[in-house]
C-alpha cells in the first residue's frame, strides 16, 4: 500500500514538472513526433514499394515459382526438359496457395525475314494459363493482340525486335532451330502481336507462340522445359515449395524448385541494399529522437538541483527521486509515439490509397531495367510495434544518467544551488 502511494505521488510530480516548461516539452513531443511519423512512413513506403517491385516482377514472365530440371536454369538449352507428373499437376490444381500455373517450352532459336536474320529465345505458352500467371497479355501493343486458344502458327514478337528486323502486323517469319529429339525444327508463322515489355532484353529476343504448336515444331513428345506458378501470396513461396519438393522427391526425374528470390537475385540484392540505406536513417532519426528526449530531461534535471536537495534533505528515498524523472520521459515518450505513430499512419494510408506515380518515367526507368512505376505505401504491423517499442526504450535508456545523476546529489550542495 506504501509503494502504491509513493508511486502514485511520483507519478502527479512527474506531471506537474513536465508543464512546468512548457515550451521546452512541446519541442519535445514535436522531435518525438516527427521522428516516429517518419520512421513509420518511410518504412512503410520501402516495404509497399519493395512488395510492388516483387509483384511486378514476378508478374511480367518470372511468376513466384519455376519447376524444372536440374541445370536447365543454368544453360537454357532445349535439352533440359521433363514429363510433369500427374501427382504434380494435380497438387498445383488443387493448392490452396496456388493462384495459377502454367507450363512452358522454351528454346533458342533463329529469326529470318527477308534479309535479316536474329537470335531470338521462342516461348511457348499456354495463351488462356499464360494470362492468369503472367502480365504479358496486358503488354501487347492496341495495334495488334496477344495470341489466343486456336491458335498454331501465330506469333508475338518484342518491340525492339520487330523493330530491328522491320516486322509489322501481318508479315511472316520463319524460324530454325533444333528439336528436342535432336532432329532441325524450322516452321513459318504470322506475326498477330507486338509484345511491348519495358525490359529491353525481352523486347529484343523474345518471341510467343502456342505451346501446342512449339511441342510439335520441337518434337517435345509431351514434355515441357519448365512450369511457372503464381501464388496468391508471395508469404507463402516457402510452404508451397517445400510442398513440390516432397512431391518431387520419390520421382526418379531430377527436378529443381526456384522461388523468386533464387530466380531474380539481381532484385534480391538491390531490396537488401534499400534496406540498408533505411536502417542506416532510421538510426538517425531514432538518435534525434533519443537525443532530444536526454536534453529536455538533463535540463529539467538541472534546473530542479535545489528542489531534490530538498526532497533528499527531508528523506525522499533516491530510488523514488530516479522514479519521478524516469515518469516524466514515459509521459513525454509515450504521447510522442502515439500520436507520431497515428500521423506515420495515416501518411502511409493515404499513400497506399494514391500511390506515388512514376509512369511519365517509364522509358527512363526502363533503362535501369525497373518496370515498377507505382510505387504504393504499406503499413504494417511489425513497422509500428518496432518503432514504438524502440522509441520508448530509448527514452527510457537515454533518461537513466540525469536520473541517476539527480538521485546522487549532495544535498548540502544541491541546497546551495539557485
Amino acid at each position: 500500500m506504501k509503494n502504491t502511494k509513493s508511486e502514485f505521488i511520483s507519478a502527479r510530480l512527474a506531471w506537474r514538472n513536465i508543464w512546468r516548461n512548457k515550451r521546452r516539452t512541446i519541442l519535445t513531443l514535436l522531435t518525438i513526433i516527427a521522428g516516429c511519423s517518419m520512421i513509420v512512413l518511410l518504412n512503410s513506403l520501402g516495404k509497399g514499394g519493395h512488395d510492388q517491385m516483387i509483384e511486378d516482377a514476378v508478374a511480367l514472365n518470372t511468376g513466384h515459382i519455376q519447376v524444372h530440371e536440374q541445370g536447365y536454369w543454368d544453360n537454357m538449352t532445349i535439352d533440359y526438359a521433363f514429363e510433369p507428373s500427374d501427382k504434380l499437376v494435380n497438387y498445383l490444381d488443387s493448392g490452396p496457395d496456388v493462384q495459377a500455373f502454367s507450363e512452358r517450352v522454351v528454346a533458342g532459336g533463329l529469326l529470318s525475314f527477308k534479309d535479316t536474320t536474329r537470335g531470338v529465345i521462342i516461348q511457348g505458352i499456354d495463351p488462356l494459363k499464360e494470362k492468369t500467371v503472367t502480365n504479358l497479355a496486358d503488354k501487347t501493343r492496341p495495334e495488334g493482340r496477344f495470341l489466343k486458344p486456336g491458335d498454331t502458327t501465330s506469333v508475338v514478337v518484342g518491340k525492339i525486335l520487330a523493330k530491328n528486323t522491320g516486322l509489322i502486323i501481318g508479315d511472316k517469319l520463319a524460324i530454325i532451330s533444333q528439336g528436342f529429339d535432336g532432329s532441325i525444327a524450322a516452321e513459318r508463322f504470322t506475326v498477330v502481336g507486338i509484345l511491348e515489355s519495358g525490359i529491353p532484353e525481352f523486347d529484343r529476343e523474345l518471341m510467343l507462340i502456342p505451346i501446342s504448336q512449339a511441342k510439335e515444331t520441337f518434337s517435345m513428345m509431351g514434355f515441357v522445359h519448365t512450369i511457372i506458378i503464381r501464388l496468391k501470396d508471395v508469404s507463402s513461396v516457402n510452404k508451397v515449395k517445400s510442398g513440390i519438393i516432397d512431391i518431387i522427391s520419390g520421382e526418379e526425374t531430377r527436378l529443381e524448385v526456384m522461388g523468386w528470390e533464387d530466380l531474380m537475385p539481381e532484385l534480391v540484392q538491390y531490396i537488401v541494399m534499400d534496406d540498408v540505406g533505411a536502417y542506416i536513417f532510421d538510426f538517425i532519426l531514432f538518435m534525434v529522437v533519443a537525443f532530444g528526449i536526454l536534453n529536455t530531461i538533463q535540463m529539467s534535471v538541472f534546473e530542479r538541483t535545489r528542489e531534490f536537495g530538498v526532497m533528499l534533505s527531508i528523506g525522499t528515498p533516491p530510488g523514488q527521486i530516479v522514479s519521478i524523472v524516469l515518469i516524466e520521459s514515459a509521459i513525454i515518450t509515450f504521447f510522442g509515439i502515439i500520436i507520431g505513430i497515428a500521423v506515420g499512419w495515416a501518411g502511409g494510408y493515404y499513400l497506399q490509397v494514391n500511390p506515388i506515380d512514376y509512369s511519365s518515367y517509364t522509358e527512363e526507368l526502363a533503362v535501369w531495367g525497373v518496370s515498377t512505376t507505382l510505387f504504393p505505401a504499406k503499413v504494417t504491423t511489425v513497422n509500428i510495434f518496432t518503432t514504438s517499442a524502440l522509441t520508448f526504450v530509448l527514452g527510457l535508456c537515454f533518461s537513466i544518467f540525469p536520473a541517476y545523476r539527480a538521485s546522487k546529489l549532495n544535498p548540502i550542495e544541491a541546497l546551495r544551488q539557485l
